[in-house]
């Protein structure tokens, strides 16, 4: 079975504003958590888990959330021309979280990014400070430690009454809005 992804009107549109809102950002200052030492040139491949991946069961989210975040993912990461790979291979491994409504699933997530190793309740506190319900946190996790290099987190609005389309292309914004300030670490390592 193979899959066809044809763009429509509005998804050239969107692919547009995106690409101008990258060469228009780069000037700015980076927003995202990120790892000051590591090199973002270097980059060139990611990954996702695998669905059967032991870091999948932190959170307990359906194959169809699960699908529209790594579509999204996959199509912002290669607007950013970095390419796909098995994780063995890749320079990242791209992760994501749907904040909902449990701290615990997120202070979970938050050990397996290593996003704070030996977090006191005040530095985890400090963490989750900007993160509220109905966010998209992205993580890039370094294959080498497998530590989080980078972080941004996007609100989603998401509402009952939405249909699925509109939830995914605001699932499509997030992440496109979280992996805005990759390529501004990119330019600005060069």
């Amino acid at each position: 079975m193979t899959l066809s992804y044809r763009r429509s009107p509005l998804q050239i549109i969107f692919s547009w504003l995106f690409l101008c809102l990258l060469i228009t950002g780069c000037s700015s200052q980076p927003s995202a958590q990120y790892n000051a030492d590591y090199d973002f040139v270097d980059i060139s491949s990611y990954s996702l888990f695998p669905r059967h991946h032991e870091f999948n069961d932190v959170q307990r989210l359906s194959d169809f959330q699960r699908n529209r975040i790594e579509l999204a993912i996959e199509h912002a990461m290669d607007e950013l021309a970095f390419s796909y790979t098995e994780q063995d291979e890749a320079d990242v491994v791209v992760s994501y979280f749907l904040v909902q409504t449990s701290l615990q699933e997120l202070k979970n997530y938050n050990r397996k990014v290593k996003a704070c190793l030996i977090c006191t309740e005040k530095e985890q506190r400090s963490l989750n400070r900007k993160i509220r319900t109905d966010m998209l946190i992205i993580d890039l996790i370094s294959t080498s430690n497998m530590r989080s290099v980078y972080r941004q987190s996007s609100p989603l609005k998401m509402k009952p009454k939405n249909t699925s389309d509109e939830n995914r292309q605001l699932i499509i914004e997030a992440v496109q809005e979280s992996l805005l300030d990759l390529s501004r670490l990119r330019a600005n390592s060069k």
